[in-house]
C-alpha cells in the first residue's frame, strides 16, 4: 500500500485548479474537497432534493457531484426522468379530470 504525499498536487473537483491533496477547501473556488463536499451532492441529498424541491432540475446536482460514479450518475438520471414523466402524467390526468368535472357542472346550468 503506497501512501501519497499530502503535498502532492490534485485537481479540485469543481474548478479543476491544482491544489494540495491535504486541502479541505479549494483556495480558488472555495468548494469543499473530500469529506467536506456539501450534503446535497450525496445520494441522500440528491434523492431529497428531487422528491421535495427541484424535480428534474436536480440533474445538475447529479452531474456535478464528485461523490457519484459515472454509472450512478446515469442511473440517477434515468430514475429522475422516469419520476418526472410519472409526475407530469399524474398532473395531466388530474387536469383532465378537473376539466371534465367543471365542464359537466357548467352544462347543468346551461352555460355551455
Amino acid at each position: 500500500m503506497e501512501l501519497t504525499d499530502p503535498e502532492t498536487p490534485a485537481p479540485c473537483w469543481n474548478c479543476k485548479a491544482i491544489i494540495a491533496q491535504r486541502d479541505k477547501y479549494c483556495r480558488y473556488c472555495g468548494k469543499g474537497q473530500g469529506s467536506n463536499v456539501p450534503w446535497y451532492y450525496s445520494h441522500f441529498g440528491i434523492i431529497v432534493m428531487t422528491l421535495f424541491g427541484l424535480g428534474p432540475f436536480s440533474l445538475g446536482l447529479v452531474w456535478k457531484s464528485p461523490r457519484l460514479s459515472r454509472e450512478a450518475k446515469v442511473a440517477y438520471t434515468l430514475g429522475i426522468l422516469v419520476f418526472t414523466w410519472y409526475v407530469a402524467m399524474y398532473i395531466y390526468n388530474a387536469y383532465l379530470a378537473i376539466n371534465a368535472l367543471l365542464t359537466g357542472a357548467l352544462s347543468g346550468f346551461g352555460l355551455q
